[in-house]
C-alpha cells in the first residue's frame, strides 16, 4: 500500500524538472526515498566548501546562493562529481521546504531511472 505522504512527495516531484521526465513508477521509487525538510529563512542548508551528501528539491519557498536564487534542484555537482559547494546555500526570505534524497538513494535511483541522470546533469553544469 502506498501511504498518503509518499503520494504527496510523488506529486511534488512531478512538478519539478528533471523529475517531470519520469514515469509514475520511477517517481514512486524516488518518493519513497525522499524526506521533507523545512528550513527557516536565512538558515544555511549547504555550507560553502562542503561536498553534498543529499540532493535538495525545492517544493516551497526558495534558497539563495551568493545572493542569487539557487536552482530548484541542488547540490547535484557535489553528489555526482564530489565538487564542493562554492558558496553557502541558505533558505530564502520565505524559508525553504525541500525534499531531500540521501546520496546512496540518488545512486540507486540513477541505476533504476537512467533518464533521471540525464536530466540531473543539467543541474550539475558549472
Amino acid at each position: 500500500m502506498i501511504g498518503a505522504e509518499t503520494v504527496r512527495r510523488l506529486f511534488a516531484l512531478r512538478a519539478v524538472a528533471p523529475f517531470d521526465r519520469l514515469e509514475d513508477a520511477e517517481l514512486l521509487l524516488i518518493a519513497r526515498h525522499a524526506r521533507r525538510r523545512d528550513f527557516e529563512p536565512g538558515r544555511v542548508v549547504a555550507a560553502a566548501g562542503t561536498v553534498a551528501e543529499t540532493l535538495f528539491v525545492t517544493v516551497e519557498g526558495g534558497a539563495l546562493a551568493a545572493g542569487a536564487a539557487a536552482p530548484t534542484v541542488f547540490d547535484a555537482p557535489g553528489l555526482l562529481f564530489g565538487l564542493a559547494t562554492p558558496a553557502d546555500i541558505a533558505a530564502g526570505p520565505e524559508g525553504l521546504g525541500a525534499l531531500v534524497i540521501a546520496k546512496p538513494h540518488v545512486f540507486t535511483i540513477a541505476r533504476e531511472c537512467p533518464e533521471f541522470v540525464v536530466g540531473l546533469r543539467e543541474f550539475a553544469r558549472p
